[in-house]
């Protein structure tokens, strides 16, 4: 019999649970609004349908290794160099990565209770413990008590900046306080999957990608504002030491040709991310203001959601089932150790309506 690493064996595995098309059939409803996966629901980027349409005559030969052109107006985007920028598929991937290079047996990472899922399990899939601290009172990260939380044993902090499920963010003051509180020898990750949503919301939001600092790595995602979720793509930004390194494990040939090219084209359509940050200001708002007239508790969030402290678990159930069988789908956050929180996020203009519609027959 193979053994399966113990590590590996108490994993679970991703279960996504019926299907849209399975929840209709059971409720019956017409209408939808699809806001429990923080996606960009207004569609794709035109120049990155183009890119990739014309990338798919060409998959019959190797991607650029390098992904040259991609990383050059990533480096222009961010004021740094080619060398100063990783990418892979999707910003999981690159933090998978990130354990596999700096992280030896024994070896911890410090972060919050109650953020990215993914980052416990690629974690515990790379034999690093992880040591959580709790959220603060606002349901941001705790920094003071993630620096206390520091032992010998720590090699990596990470910082979900807006942090995911709740939204919250850092300003730039207290992040750059931080920062130059910890050792060199701990690498800081900040992950800022909803930067470009941040940026917009939140007027003292740091920019951290063009740091490059010894210790220090920015996470970015093409999955949220720029609509490219099914592609997978992201990158890191980070002195050139951290970015060769990550390099040497980095898959060959990934990103594939036509996530490159996708991300090429979104780059180049400044009128979907304007078009896409102007719906998600105008909206988040006002989920904010409905939310607050109903008396709920909520998280200060600057992505593109809204996270609900419905105070127990069974509160949350109740409120998640109002609002499936109505044809809105929402986020309820047993799987972040928030069982008593509902995550909602942006979508369409219509799908903003029709959940504020339903939303507002709310008895509960």
């Amino acid at each position: 019999m193979i053994d399966i690493r113990p590590h590996i064996k108490s994993l679970k595995s991703y279960n996504p649970g019926k299907t849209i098309e399975e929840y209709r059939s059971e409720f019956g409803f017409k209408k939808t609004a699809v806001l429990w996966n923080n996606e960009n629901n207004t569609g794709v980027p035109q120049k990155a349908v183009e890119r990739m349409s014309t990338a798919a005559a060409q998959v019959n030969v190797y991607p650029d290794p390098l992904s040259t052109q991609l990383r050059d107006q990533l480096a222009k985007l961010n004021g740094v160099e080619r060398k100063n920028i990783v990418v892979g598929n999707g910003s999981e991937s690159i933090l998978s990565n990130l354990y596999q290079t700096f992280c030896s047996e024994g070896d911890e990472m410090v972060t919050c209770a109650g953020t990215f899922v993914a980052v416990y399990i690629w974690a515990q899939s790379h034999n690093v413990n992880v040591k959580k601290v709790p959220l603060n009172n606002e349901f941001g990260f705790d920094l003071n008590q993630m620096r206390d939380a520091v032992t010998p044993k720590t090699k990596i902090l990470y910082i979900s900046n807006a942090n995911n499920p709740t939204g919250t963010a850092i300003n730039e003051e207290d992040l750059q306080a931080f920062i130059q509180s910890i050792p060199r020898h701990i690498l800081v990750v900040i992950d800022e999957a909803y930067f470009e949503y941040s940026r917009q919301l939140m007027p003292d939001y740091p920019d951290t990608s063009n740091l490059l600092a010894e210790n220090v790595l920015t996470l970015r995602t093409f999955s949220k504002a720029y609509g490219l979720a099914g592609v997978r793509l992201g990158y890191a930004a980070g002195p050139e030491k951290l970015i060769d390194a990550l390099n040497k494990v980095r898959m060959t040939f990934e990103p594939s040709l036509i996530t490159q090219q996708a991300g090429i084209g979104a780059l180049e359509d400044k009128a979907f991310l304007s078009s896409t940050l102007k719906l998600n200001s105008k909206w988040i708002r006002k989920f904010h203001d409905m939310i607050d007239e109903k008396g709920f508790i909520r998280s200060k969030s600057v992505a593109n959601f809204v996270m609900l402290n419905l105070e127990t678990e069974q509160r949350a159930e109740d409120f998640t089932h109002h609002m499936l069988k109505n044809g809105v789908f929402v986020r309820r956050l047993p799987a972040f150790g928030l069982p008593h929180c509902v995550r909602i996020s942006t979508g369409t203009e219509s799908e903003n309506e029709y959940f504020s519609e339903v939303f507002n027959y709310l008895k509960i």
